[in-house]
């Protein structure tokens, strides 16, 4: 079947407004039943100024989940997409603090992002949050609600890692974002050419199969890879520069940070060391005052 590539905006964007592809993504990827699922406001976009291209999608929803235990409770995902050159952390940062400012549910963060983690090779990851006794050193199977809204749980999507595995519901979602058997060099559109037998996959290769062949679709399509082409030629090289520079700015930023790890642990053996020297001549210092007073 031939559909439009879900990486990009404004695909993403149709395809996620859909409800029953919302609810089927969240609770796929969460592992949890989601009894409703609301949007909460139309999708924010940051828009980079030096080339007026858009660099990071935002979605918002209400859920209501069901938990393992069978309880009910609502939380807020925010899901954001960002694209190859697109990591921009304190964006990120800031639309978590947006949220947490805006209203007191518990927040999940989904992000899907069209490049890969260095040194995490996995397709989706989940960075999950527990309770833990440092007194007793063991796990706490409890929830508080002052705890729920000031930490959240984030789960991430790295769209070139995933391959054509289907043997879980969640293979069988990212296979849909699965960045392979483009038609063309453009990347837009690409064969799906895995067995479909999930009702809700089904429903997102027909929205995006839409999404390729409509033709007033096909223009948003073609007019952000348009944007794309023009920003990989003006701009290319100088983003893949400044990653690379960020790249290697982290590096040395971790080498420092082990480095003074190092020092600091030196340092505790050094006053470790100096300790015992004190500790062993005051026991030498008392041992000459006995031999003294014995000689007497």
């Amino acid at each position: 079947m031939l559909i439009a590539n879900p990486i990009y905006d404004t695909v993403f964007k149709h395809l996620l407004e859909n409800t029953r592809v919302a609810k089927f993504f969240i609770s796929t990827l969460l592992g949890k039943t989601v009894h409703s699922i609301t949007l909460r406001s139309p999708e924010h976009t940051y828009i980079d100024p030096r080339d007026k291209e858009l660099k990071l999608l935002r979605l918002d929803f209400t859920v209501e989940i069901e938990e393992a235990d069978g309880k009910r409770k609502k939380i807020i995902i925010e899901m954001q997409k960002a694209d190859k050159y697109s990591a921009d952390i304190t964006r990120f940062r800031k639309y978590l603090g947006y949220e947490y400012m805006s209203d007191s549910l518990p927040i999940t963060s989904i992000y899907v992002l069209g490049f890969n983690l260095p040194g995490i090779d996995t397709a989706c990851l989940r960075i999950g949050r527990d309770y833990y006794d440092l007194i007793d050193e063991k796990e706490i199977k409890a929830s508080a609600n002052f705890v729920e809204s000031l930490t959240h749980e984030c789960y991430i999507v790295q769209t070139p890692r995933i391959t054509g595995r289907l043997k879980t519901p969640l293979d069988k979602l990212l296979s849909v974002f699965e960045q392979a058997n483009f038609t063309d060099q453009t990347g837009s559109d690409k064969s799906y050419k895995h067995p479909v037998d999930d009702e809700n996959v089904k429903a997102m290769l027909d929205i995006l199969h839409y999404l390729s062949t409509d033709p007033e679709a096909r223009k948003e399509l073609e007019d952000e890879r348009y944007y794309r082409e023009y920003v990989e030629d003006t701009f290319g090289d100088l983003y893949l520069k400044i990653e690379e520079q960020t790249q290697r700015l982290a590096t040395a930023e971790n080498k420092l940070e082990e480095e003074a790890k190092k020092r600091e642990e030196e340092t505790k053996k050094r006053a470790v060391a100096e300790d015992k020297l004190t500790e062993q001549a005051a026991e030498i210092a008392e041992l000459k005052k006995k031999l003294e007073k014995y000689e007497k």
